[in-house]
């Protein structure tokens, strides 16, 4: 009887082994338009547009609202050159506000063109201070305007039933090698004619969070530690180094970093007086412009480890701007 129930059940395993084979032949010959895996081939792939060329400023002139404009040139690049590319979409917001659609900023394939080098593009006529103030509600001036203000334009790329955008993009994709762009920012800023590039300055006095000596005064850091002027964004500018020097010559190592900035707004300059450096700790400072417009005094000090400077930065060249919140006097500058 037990050799009888083995060959019962041997029976079974091979219906069912039999059973499973002829399922997946089944499925073999499935029509292959129904298939259940998805392949590279079959899948939709993404779109961008590149930059191929500019004009004007992407910035708001209070003082030149009429002139003040911004256009660009885009290809639409893809496995297709942007020939499945259905629809370019544009929207505006104001200091991170809402989102508003651009009225007669969506363009379709029917405004597309292809190019010399066989992409699907476009030239989109230019944004204008006019058009951005509009739409968000508000009147430009150099009397209202705060540094800091600014516009923001988004596109949104539609294709195969998807839209691309900035927030699913790449970061390599908007990177220079590839000139991707999806968002434009435009702040409210005049041209400025702050210097940009490495300065002359001079430590008057450190302390560190050691309890070392200072160094001596007048100590000129600048050929071994330069100390540069740059501009993050137009009007808004930092130093490399807000220790001036004092961090390679205290410890050893590293540049005194974080939010510490200041602003020119069609001519004045406001300076940073609270910052909180890459370590997390606060600074307070100070500043004085001399008379001549070719010195600037800082004074600074770090609460957490005791460390103070006062540095005489010297222009090149006397600056033509002036300085919103600086100090009265030299000998204000002390902490």
């Amino acid at each position: 009887m037990l050799n009888i129930k083995k060959m019962i059940n041997s029976n079974n395993i091979i219906k069912a082994l039999i059973l499973g084979l002829l399922v997946m032949l089944s499925y073999s010959c499935a029509d292959p338009d129904e298939k259940p895996i998805l392949t590279f081939d079959d899948a939709i792939k993404g779109s961008y547009p590149r930059v191929t060329s500019t004009s004007g400023a992407a910035l708001v002139d209070p003082n030149n609202l009429s002139t003040s404009s911004f256009g660009y040139s885009v290809e639409f690049v893809d496995e297709t050159n942007g020939a499945d590319v259905t629809e370019f979409k544009f929207t505006m917001s104001y200091n991170g506000g809402s989102e508003v659609d651009m009225p007669g900023r969506t363009y379709t394939s029917a405004d597309f063109t292809k190019n010399a080098d066989g992409y699907m593009s476009m030239d989109i006529p230019a944004f204008t201070a006019t058009e951005l103030s509009g739409l968000a509600g508000v009147t430009i001036t150099a009397d209202n305007a705060d540094a800091g203000d600014y516009f923001t334009v988004k596109s949104y790329l539609s294709k195969g039933g998807l839209i691309f955008s900035n927030s699913n993009k790449s970061s390599t994709i908007t990177g220079p090698a590839f000139a991707g762009r999806f968002d434009t920012t435009f702040p409210v800023a005049c041209p400025s004619d702050m210097y940009i590039g490495e300065v002359t300055y001079s430590s008057d006095l450190y302390w560190d969070g050691f309890s070392a000596a200072a160094t001596a005064t007048g100590v000129n850091l600048a050929p071994d530690y330069p100390v540069t002027i740059i501009e993050n964004s137009p009007g808004n500018f930092t130093f490399n180094d807000w220790s001036f020097g004092g961090y390679q010559t205290v410890y050893g190592c590293c540049t005194a970093n974080g939010d510490f900035s200041f602003t020119d707004l069609c001519g004045v300059v406001t300076f940073g007086k609270t910052a909180t450096d890459s370590y997390g700790d606060p600074w307070e400072m100070k500043y004085f412009m001399a008379a001549d417009n070719v010195t600037l005094t800082v004074g600074s000090y770090g609460s957490a480890y005791d460390e103070n400077a006062i540095v005489t930065i010297t222009f090149p060249v006397a600056q033509t701007w002036t300085c919103g919140n600086c100090e009265a006097s030299l000998a204000d500058v002390t902490f």
